[in-house]
């Protein structure tokens, strides 16, 4: 068994792997203060009551966004898990070409995502990731990732808005029945939620007419992310949800390295 850690600037998922596949995940929220410590307490409540042993775990990967928490995760894997581990960094074996300007500027969680991609769906593909940023990935045919579209993403953008104006509320996102708002938050609902849903499928029509001048047909479209369930089925061209793509790519890329031991 594998423990996938997915380290987000909003989120730090972990997930339980068997053979690529999720047995068991849980998430925390990104806490720059919390402890190596915090973290093995986190995971021992969560295998309380499940068929969960941490003794099962042979290996660690892991993709981080947050430099800071890096060297807690070594510490906790050097104190608790002690087991071998990588981390997505530039010179991994991924299975993929970087075709992008600067190899190194693409996210770990990229191609952690890009690989869960190559593993568990044919290509090409457009990995599309609603997070702390919303995020559309382009991989080829051929297993090259082309590039990359970030814009923001729907829940920071809602959060600005809260903190920079005096009237308006905090809310939650949600698909309103209306476009004309008749009230403060159902019109914030409208600003959002239709607002973000135009902005992705005018990307995803721009990736798309640019992978088929490379000769991409077929593309396929998957959808990650915390709010995937919620966007993704009013977006008619995403073929597959899938929240748990990084995951799998961080135990397939466990399975491609060589791990560092833990001495």
């Amino acid at each position: 068994m594998i423990l996938a850690i997915d380290a987000g600037n909003t989120n730090i998922k972990f997930g339980f792997m068997e053979k690529h596949q999720v047995l068991y995940s849980f998430k925390v929220a990104t806490d720059h203060g919390k402890t190596s410590d915090e973290y093995w307490f986190y995971l021992q409540s969560f295998a309380q009551g499940l068929p969960l042993e941490l003794e099962q775990i042979e290996g660690i990967s892991i993709c981080s966004v947050v430099p800071s928490l890096d060297p807690i995760f070594v510490a906790l894997i050097k104190r608790y898990l002690k087991k071998n581990w990588i981390f997505v960094e530039p010179g991994i074996k991924t299975g993929l070409t970087i075709a992008t300007e600067n190899t190194k500027e693409l996210g770990a969680d990229i191609v952690a995502g890009a690989v869960g991609a190559l593993y568990s769906y044919s290509l090409p593909a457009i990995v599309l990731s609603f997070g702390t940023a919303t995020v559309l990935s382009a991989i080829s045919s051929k297993k090259e990732i082309l590039g990359v579209s970030i814009a923001p993403g729907m829940v920071n953008s809602s959060e600005s808005l809260f903190s920079k104006t005096s009237k308006l509320p905090r809310i939650d996102i949600r698909q309103p029945d209306v476009f004309i708002g008749r009230n403060t938050v159902q019109s914030m609902q409208s600003g959002f939620f239709f607002g973000f849903l135009g902005m992705i499928n005018y990307l995803i029509e721009g990736i798309l007419h640019e992978m088929k001048e490379e000769k991409e047909e077929n593309v396929k479209i998957i959808a990650t992310g915390g709010l995937c369930s919620l966007m993704a089925g009013s977006l008619k061209k995403v073929n597959f949800m899938d929240p748990y793509i990084n995951l799998k790519g961080l135990s397939v890329l466990y399975e491609k390295n060589v791990a560092h031991s833990i001495d």
